[in-house]
């Protein structure tokens, strides 16, 4: 399937979302992290930021059939979309911690706050069909799978410590300050997400033998960690990983419209940790939507 389908797919793809059925998976392609090849010149195509606009408020999808169908669609899909974010995110991180370009930290700042509302929406399964469904296919993939061995995001910590570490309160730009806000808030999210799947701790990682997760992941445990995600590396163009990226995002708005990021017939809102269902997490439960279609107005920008 080509991934520069963006826009003009007919009222049965907008239906469908991607694939061949309302929340079938797709395949997602990326290079290698660190890899800057820009592609050339603009593409003629309508804008990323009407892309998603418009899914936003465009027809629903069908209800889906089955909740395991719903969550282990946001299961798969959200990850990915995350990948191909990281590389971006890391893009603007390099920026703002080699040039101290501004601008790349309030890009870097938008793109995380939309990681952190797709960490809600992976994270929107209920604790029972994550336990019954998702973490054993993750356990049969290897008994200490973690989320350690995502090779797309292992940059971006560093940037992220060492930007809070070299800018400090009041003397940092106004940019790096949302930037570090941000990306406190974002583990605040995380910590809140985990704490909702998995409210023991026991991770898989925990529960496993965990020697896989000491030190660097090999390459090896890399490709593992990619394949139970659908993802493959080879070369791509960032004009191509940010088709890949809004391409996802669209069905995620469109699965958004349709069901909520929490689906009334679930149990799942309930199992949120107080932070966020109150407060300032709020925006990343309550306002994902905006956050994401925000993202379109930021890749607008880049091309």
């Amino acid at each position: 399937m080509n991934v520069t389908t963006l826009v003009g797919e007919s009222r049965t793809d907008q239906e469908r979302g991607f694939g061949t059925y309302a929340y079938a998976l797709e395949s997602l392609v990326l290079p290698y992290p660190g890899t800057k090849a820009r592609g050339s010149g603009k593409r003629d195509r309508a804008g990323y930021a009407d892309t998603l606009r418009e899914a936003a408020f465009t027809r629903p999808l069908p209800r889906p059939e089955t909740p395991e169908e719903l969550y282990w669609f946001r299961w798969i899909t959200g990850h990915q979309t995350v990948f191909a974010l990281w590389q971006l995110i890391d893009d603007e991180l390099d920026l703002v911690v080699n040039d101290g370009v501004e601008s790349a930290a309030a890009r870097a700042t938008s793109l995380i706050h939309a990681y952190s509302a797709l960490l809600v929406y992976i994270g929107s399964p209920t604790r029972e069909l994550y336990e019954r469904l998702i973490r054993p296919a993750m356990v049969l993939q290897h008994r200490s799978f973690s989320g350690r061995w995502a090779r797309d995001y292992v940059p971006i910590p560093p940037r992220l410590h060492w930007l809070r570490a070299r800018y400090r309160q009041p003397q940092a730009p106004e940019a790096i300050v949302e930037l570090n806000r941000a990306g406190k808030l974002n583990d605040q999210v995380h910590m809140a997400i985990a704490a909702k799947l998995t409210p023991d701790g026991d991770s898989p990682l925990r529960a496993g033998d965990g020697t896989a997760a000491l030190g660097a992941p090999t390459e090896e445990i890399s490709r593992l960690y990619d394949a139970f995600f659908a993802t493959h590396r080879a070369f791509r163009t960032r004009p191509e990983v940010m088709d890949q990226l809004v391409r996802r995002l669209r069905v995620i708005l469109l699965d958004l419209h349709t069901n909520g990021m929490f689906p009334l017939s679930s149990s799942s809102y309930t199992e949120c940790p107080k932070e966020l269902r109150e407060g300032e997490l709020t925006s990343f439960t309550n306002g994902a939507v905006p956050l994401l279609v925000e993202v379109g107005r930021v890749l607008d920008s880049l091309r």
